[in-house]
């Protein structure tokens, strides 16, 4: 039995990394690729540090609301990087949930910790936050 991954099994990102879907953005955070590129790998250079940038505020939001920070206590990304979606073609808005608090709770919390070039809006299942 081979111990290798398959080298199809890796993303190709634009500036020439290949990442694995189960890496992290950012070490030591909760955000995996495979939740920012779950529809589509970007094919722009920009929309992959969008990606990055967005992944690095969402970490720092979500210590506000995951004092524990434990994987399985966090911001879960619903929907993130969707080239043809207006709002989520760019990498910078990103709909999430939480993974144990009700929305309603998770917004309340976040909602001082938006700088006034950011977006938070509360939508029916979901959080939407744009960060520029």
């Amino acid at each position: 039995m081979s111990k290798h991954i398959a080298p199809t099994a890796f993303y190709d990102l634009p500036s020439g990394t290949k990442v694995y879907p189960c890496r992290l953005i950012h070490k030591d955070g909760t955000l995996m690729w495979r939740h920012a590129c779950e529809v589509a790998v970007p094919t722009d250079e920009a929309h992959e540090q969008h990606i990055i940038k967005t992944a690095q505020r969402l970490e720092e939001l979500n210590s506000w609301v995951s004092r524990e920070m434990e994987l399985w206590n966090c911001l879960l990304p619903v929907a993130w990087y969707v080239p043809d979606h207006p709002e989520l073609s760019e990498g910078i808005s990103v709909y999430f949930k939480h993974t144990v608090h009700q929305l309603d709770n998770v917004y309340s919390y976040l909602k001082p910790h938006i700088f006034p070039h950011e977006k938070l809006e509360l939508r029916r299942e979901y959080i939407h936050f744009r960060r520029c």
